[in-house]
C-alpha cells in the first residue's frame, strides 16, 4: 500500500504543473480577514513511530466518540478492529475503501493524489463525515503532508488541517532520540517494509533520500523531527515506567526539542479527546495558540540536534517595521540563515502587535519554508511584547536576536 510521503510528492508534482505558487520563493496567501472554517472538515495528522499505540488510540477515538469520523489509514500495527475491517489492495489501480466500523465512523485506505484524493472522498461522503483522522507511517516525517493540507486550505479546500499528534512510545523515545547511527531507524524501515510488503527503501524520492541521509548524519532522527512538528504529545505507554523520576527525565528530554506544545501521559491511548481534536492549532483565534507561544517551561540545556527558542521584542511603532519583519522571516525561512550561520527551521509561530494608532494584531504560522501571516485577533491584556517561537537545528537566541535588529534598524 502506498505510503503518504509518495502521495505529497505525486501531488506536488501536479501542483506545478498547474503553476500554483507552493516553492520557497512565494509564501501561503495572505488572508486579510480571518479564515471561515464553519462549512470545511477538519483533518488531525497523527504521526508516531510503528509501535507507539497510533493505532490503539485511533480505536479508542472511534469508540468514544460522538463525531463521524472517517479515518485514513497508512500503515497496519496493532489495532484489531480496524486491521480487520480493511483490505488491503495488490493492484497498482487507484483503489477508495470505505468501510463502517461502527459508532458511526468510516474507514478507507487511499492509493491516489494525496490531497486531491481526500478532498474526492469527502465530497462523496459529504453527509456522512465531520472530522477526519489521518495515521501517518511510523516512518514518517509528518512536515510534507502538513505543508500539503496547509497549501490546500487556501486553494478553496473542503479541508483544513486541526493539528499534528505526535504518539510516543515512552519505553522507546530515548532509545530513538539518540540513535545516532540510524539502526533503530533503519529498524522502522524494515518492519514497515513487512508489514505493507514493500521495499526496505520504500518510495522516497532522490530529494527525500538526500534529507533522511543528511539528517541520519547530523545524529537528526524521525523521532526529532515528529516532536518537532507536534501540536500536542502523547507520552502513550507510560504504564510501561516504573518510576515518576523516569516519566520526568522523558518529559525533560522532548521539551529540549519541544518546549511549548503540551505533553499529556496516557496508556493504551486513553486521552480527554478535547486534548487532541479541534486543537485549531493552524489559527489565530483561539486561546490554545496563545498558550503555545507562552513558553513555561525556561530550560538551561537543550537537544543538540534539534530545539526550541523563544524571542520577545517591542510592538511596531510603524507599518514599515512590520514589512522589514517580513522580510526578516522569508531570510531566515528560505535562506536557511541566521546571522550567517546555517540553521534548519520545522515550525514558527509569533504573536505580532502593531500600534500606530490603533491596534492590529497579527499571527504568524510557518511549517519549513511555508508560512503566513494572517489577523490575529482581540489582542490579551498580559501581552506587551512581540512573540517569536521557533523549533529547529543549530539556533540561538542571540543570533536570531542580531539578525532581527539587522532588518528593523
Amino acid at each position: 500500500m502506498d505510503e503518504i510521503p509518495q502521495l505529497v510528492t505525486e501531488l506536488e508534482d501536479t501542483l506545478q504543473l498547474e503553476k500554483i505558487p507552493i516553492t520557497t520563493t512565494t509564501s501561503k496567501p495572505y488572508s486579510s480577514t480571518p479564515t471561515t472554517l464553519s462549512k470545511k472538515i477538519p483533518i488531525t495528522i497523527i504521526t508516531g513511530y510503528l509501535g507507539s499505540g497510533k493505532s490503539t488510540l485511533l480505536d479508542r477515538i472511534g469508540k468514544t466518540s460522538n463525531k463521524r469520523l472517517a479515518i485514513i489509514l497508512n500503515e497496519f500495527g496493532d489495532s484489531s478492529i480496524i486491521e480487520k475491517s480493511v483490505t488491503i489492495q495488490d493492484t497498482n489501480e487507484s483503489v477508495t475503501e470505505w468501510l463502517d466500523i461502527g459508532n458511526g465512523c468510516l474507514c478507507c485506505t487511499v492509493k491516489d493524489n494525496g490531497v486531491l484524493a481526500i478532498e474526492n472522498l469527502i465530497e462523496n461522503s459529504k453527509d456522512k463525515i465531520d472530522y477526519i483522522l489521518l495515521e501517518t507511517t511510523g516512518i514518517a516525517d509528518p512536515a510534507p503532508i502538513a505543508k500539503m493540507f496547509w497549501l490546500d486550505e487556501g486553494l478553496a479546500s473542503n479541508i483544513y488541517i486541526d493539528g499534528v499528534i505526535t504518539v510516543v512510545d515512552s519505553e522507546h523515545i530515548v532509545k530513538c532520540l539518540d540513535d545516532i547511527g540510524g539502526h533503530w531507524h533503519k529498524q522502522q524501515k524494515l518492519l514497515a517494509s513487512q508489514q505493507q510488503q514493500q521495499q526496505p527503501e520504500g518510495e522516497l524520492t532522490p530529494e527525500e533520500i538526500e534529507m533522511e541521509q543528511k539528517h541520519l548524519q547530523e545524529g537528526i532522527t524521525t523521532a526529532h523531527l515528529q516532536l518537532a512538528l507536534a501540536d500536542t504529545i502523547l507520552l502513550n505507554k507510560i504504564d510501561k515506567i516504573e518510576s515518576g523520576d523516569e516519566v520526568q527525565d522523558i518529559i525533560e528530554r522532548i521539551r529540549r526539542i519541544n518546549e511549548t506544545s503540551p505533553i499529556y501521559t496516557t496508556s493504551f491511548g486513553d486521552i480527554d479527546l478535547s486534548k487532541i481534536l479541534d486543537l485549531h492549532a493552524f489559527e489565530a483565534n483561539d486561546s490554545k495558540f496563545l498558550e503555545s507561544i507562552h513558553i513555561k517551561h525556561k530550560h538551561t540545556f537543550h537537544d543538540d540536534r534539534i530545539g526550541t527558542i523563544c524571542i520577545d521584542f517591542p510592538f511596531f511603532n510603524n507599518r514599515e517595521d512590520f514589512n522589514k519583519f517580513e522580510m526578516f522571516l522569508q531570510y531566515i525561512l528560505w535562506e536557511n540563515k541566521i546571522n550567517n550561520k546555517p540553521v534548519e527551521i520545522h515550525r514558527i509561530k509569533g504573536l505580532l502587535v502593531l500600534k500606530d494608532g490603533t491596534t492590529d494584531v497579527r499571527v504568524v504560522q510557518g511549517v519549513r519554508d511555508t508560512y503566513e501571516i494572517i489577523e490575529g485577533g482581540q489582542l490579551l491584556d498580559d501581552i506587551n511584547e512581540n512573540k517569536l517561537v521557533i523549533i529547529g537545528k543549530d539556533l540561538n537566541d542571540d543570533d536570531l536576536l542580531i539578525e532581527l535588529n539587522n532588518y528593523l534598524t
